[in-house]
């Protein structure tokens, strides 16, 4: 039958006891230390948080079971001794990261929590007692003002351990929301935590200073967070957008004559449809003349936006009348005054364009006088008529 080496106990494991023990003494020295001599019991306190009693895992001597319970799980595999050097390696670097940082708010909070009870206890008690100094001012001050320092840097340290460890709860949110993602953009992070995005770009900003991702980067172009080792890649070459077609414009002009014959179609009464042909007729050589004499456009602008316009509004509102079938008061009074109306337009609109001609009327006017001057002149012209080659 084969004996193992047992340790102090039948599990194997260092004696609790004892170091239970051990500890409790180590913290009743500091506390009587605190009252008789306080920095020595500050300093303890401090080196027993910083990691003092830090408790390390000793197999050697242990049953090859609970070696083996210590180590990987596997057929008839024994460890002695710390494990592998590859264990920690074959962690995540964030997970590592993000231990190390909430082992340090831990510590920080901890220890400006110790400090600022004692600090805070001292402070009262040393401006309490020297409130006889109170009269001489700068004697009050350099009795107080030295524990009230250190009361504040303990508080100090409280506050940095409390935002280290919000920092830890977030960067775990950050974690738990990246899973195995390589690539995520800022907006969905910002949507998901209900943060603006410039502080999620701030606080992931501080994680890769923090190391919790060694070859992640911020790709501000893109506006997200990049966790490949793959670098930045180029963005894929732009392509030059084809010249749009620009679909033809529709000519003003044909848009009112064609208005013209569509109103025209609508109406029934036929001196009425006569008029409308009349005007359409009129409208067309006033758009001819002025797309051929565009100087004198200026003299079309009482005609083009008001004439023209509130003929054919009227001409609408009549065929909407004609088509109610009613012989109503109100209808037939506005469609009889429309129609006494329609000779006045139609004779204004014959007008306007007669008055278009008459620059030119009297250009041909004076020529044909200079022309008849000429021939009188030349002995060309007699009462019986023009003679020309003797």
């Amino acid at each position: 039958m084969t004996s193992y080496p047992y340790q102090n106990g039948a599990s194997g494991s260092p004696s609790r006891h004892g170091r239970g023990s051990g500890d409790r003494g180590f913290w009743l020295s500091a506390v009587l230390l605190l009252f008789f001599f306080p920095p020595v019991g500050i300093l303890m306190i401090v080196v027993k948080v910083l990691g003092g009693g830090r408790k390390r895992t000793n197999v050697q001597g242990q049953h090859p079971y609970y070696a083996q319970q210590n180590g990987s799980v596997g057929a008839r595999t024994v460890h002695t001794g710390t494990s592998g050097p590859n264990q920690a390696s074959s962690l995540p670097v964030s997970s590592q990261v993000l231990a190390k940082l909430s082992l340090q708010a831990k510590r920080l909070t901890i220890v400006g929590m110790i400090l600022s009870l004692i600090f805070g206890f001292t402070s009262v008690s040393a401006l309490a007692g020297s409130l006889w100094m109170l009269p001489d001012l700068a004697w009050y001050l350099e009795a107080t003002v030295p524990i009230l320092c250190f009361f504040f840097g303990s508080l100090g340290c409280l506050w940095v351990g409390l935002r280290k460890r919000n920092k830890v709860r977030r960067c775990r949110k950050y974690l738990a929301m990246l899973g195995s993602r390589t690539v995520i953009s800022i907006s969905a992070l910002s949507s998901a935590l209900g943060t603006p995005p410039a502080k999620v770009r701030d606080e992931l900003s501080d994680m890769l200073d923090d190391g919790l991702f060694p070859m992640g980067y911020l790709d501000y172009g893109n506006d997200r967070l990049v966790l490949s080792g793959e670098g930045l890649s180029d963005p894929p070459p732009v392509k030059p957008e084809p010249p749009k077609e620009e679909s033809p414009k529709e000519d003003p002009q044909a848009v009112v004559l064609q208005e013209i014959r569509t109103i025209n179609d609508q109406i029934d009464n036929p001196k009425l449809s006569q008029q409308i042909d009349r005007i359409g007729v009129i409208t067309a050589k006033v758009f001819e003349y002025q797309r051929n004499h565009p100087q004198k456009s200026p003299q079309l602008h009482s005609f083009l936006s008001y004439y023209l316009p509130t003929t054919l509004k009227i001409l609408r509102a009549y065929a909407q009348l004609e088509d109610q079938e009613v012989n109503g008061e109100n209808i037939s009074a506005a469609m009889e005054r429309i129609e006494n109306m329609m000779d006045k337009v139609v004779e204004g609109f014959e007008k306007q364009l007669d008055q278009l001609f008459q620059g030119d009327a009297l250009d041909i006017t004076a020529d044909v006088e200079v022309l008849e001057r000429m021939l009188a002149k030349d002995g060309l012209s007699s009462q019986d008529g023009l003679r020309l080659g003797g």
